[in-house]
């Protein structure tokens, strides 16, 4: 059998990583390994939760710029993130791509503008694995570049042993926040959300408003919500105008800075 110099090193970052999986190098490693494969310029590896905040394992180095938007994005903005809400559903270990998760219209929201694109930049790709009691393991390739599909299926191919490495990898102490920490479950963030929509709009929404105002936060379309809610796009279009008058708003990067403000104010 004939190997030539790419074989053996990768063979060579194959066996480093194997050696790394009981410590914290193991991540490193692990990207050191695909970067021989494909092109990306940051990662970040996180534990997501239906309860807790994402727990934070591994990650490239940033700028402090950077670092401060990903502190917003742990505090409460994660929740807009399409990959944390698809790992909610009941999801087989895979490698997405953004446009397989993401709403129809998520490229033209506020949370993409203000935090994806300066965090994550153009495309990602993320491998996903489910934990048991319900966590996922993730880790995401973010490109400044269209993620080629070339690249998605090395990615792809490497997925069939990466994803189970990956759950080896996770020990229970990984990034888990410390005892004195506040972390917010989701049921509670959207209480406080919803609180703070009541206390802003001029009369009180219904429940359908504020499920849709949710939905425009993530990007979907007003056909995609109708869609979703097994509603006509006209009564979609009905709720969203009612909803933007009662909270005397016009856009969705006005509803966006409801959000942000509610995040900065819970406790």
């Amino acid at each position: 059998m004939k190997l030539d110099v790419a074989d053996v090193a990768f063979h060579q970052r194959l066996g480093r990583l194997i050696e790394r999986l009981d410590n914290r190098q193991f991540w490193n490693a692990l990207i050191d390994l695909l970067r021989g494969a494909v092109q990306f310029d940051n990662w970040v590896s996180m534990v997501f939760s239906p309860t807790l905040k994402p727990r934070l394992i591994a990650a490239s180095p940033s700028d402090a710029a950077c670092d401060t938007l990903f502190e917003g994005y742990l505090n409460n903005v994660y929740l807009l993130d399409p990959y944390y809400q698809f790992s909610l559903g009941q999801i087989s270990p895979g490698v997405y791509r953004l446009d397989e998760v993401a709403p129809d219209q998520f490229r033209e929201t506020e949370y993409f503008r203000r935090y994806f694109s300066v965090n994550v930049l153009e495309d990602e790709v993320q491998f996903l694995a489910p934990l048991p009691g319900g966590e996922t393991v993730s880790l995401s390739l973010g490109s400044r570049r269209h993620i080629s599909a070339a690249d998605v299926g090395t990615l792809y191919l490497y997925g069939t042993w990466i994803l189970p490495l990956m759950r080896r990898a996770v020990r229970p102490t990984d990034g888990q926040p410390d005892r004195n920490d506040r972390v917010a479950a989701e049921v509670e963030w959207r209480a406080r959300f919803e609180h703070a929509l009541h206390e802003r709009a001029s009369t009180r929404l219904t429940a359908r408003e504020v499920e849709v105002s949710l939905m425009i936060l993530a990007g979907h379309s007003t056909k995609n919500i109708a869609r979703l809610l097994g509603i006509s796009p006209a009564t979609a279009k009905v709720h969203r105008g009612n909803l933007y008058r009662k909270l005397d708003i016009s856009s969705q990067a006005a509803l966006f800075g409801l959000f942000v403000e509610n995040v900065r104010q819970a406790p």
